[in-house]
């Protein structure tokens, strides 16, 4: 099976999406917590390892974090970590053929954590880039049909994000 053979690849593509949250200040700490949800087309493949090839995709992914952060003036500089969960596949195939087996994740859940910047346009207009680290787990799979099997496809977000944000209640 495919289980032996090492591969490693990295997806790529855009996503977009939204954000609620809630915060809480006193004085420069605030504490707070977000859910976000992304559309995404990550798609990447191994290229051919052992006369294989593996394509994973990434179509959604969301979190519900919490959030610490410190305001100086207009800045916002924080940390978040929680909770996340994606919907993914991995298609396998022997190289130059149609895949033979594709392993479906539809509500797959794991981790996240990052850190960012924002900054109060005004009271209520804020901007953010955030960076975020997200690990949907590990998703295993055995095709009898093919004697085919992987005993640990991991799916690992690096993303950079940015964003503007409208405030309900005063600045910081």
């Amino acid at each position: 099976g495919l289980g032996t053979i090492p591969y490693s690849f990295n997806v790529n593509g855009p996503i977009a999406g939204g954000f609620v949250g809630g915060n809480y200040q006193m004085g420069q700490f605030v504490f707070g917590g977000e859910a976000d949800w992304q559309w995404a087309n990550l798609t990447g493949n191994s290229g051919s390892v052992a006369g294989a090839t593996m394509a994973s995709t990434v179509k959604s992914y969301g979190s519900a974090r919490g959030r610490l952060g410190f305001a100086v003036d207009h800045w916002l500089f924080f940390g978040t970590a929680g909770w996340a969960w994606g919907s993914w596949s991995t298609s396998y195939a022997a190289t130059g053929f149609a895949p033979f087996f594709t392993n479906s994740a539809s509500s797959h859940t794991g981790w996240t954590a990052g850190a960012g910047l924002e900054y109060g346009f005004t009271n209520n207009l804020l901007g953010r880039v955030e960076y975020r680290y997200t690990n949907l787990g590990t998703k295993t799979y055995a095709d009898p049909a093919t004697g085919s099997s992987d005993v640990g496809n991991k799916v690992v977000i690096n993303d950079i994000r940015a964003g503007l944000a409208f405030k309900f209640g005063g600045g910081y």
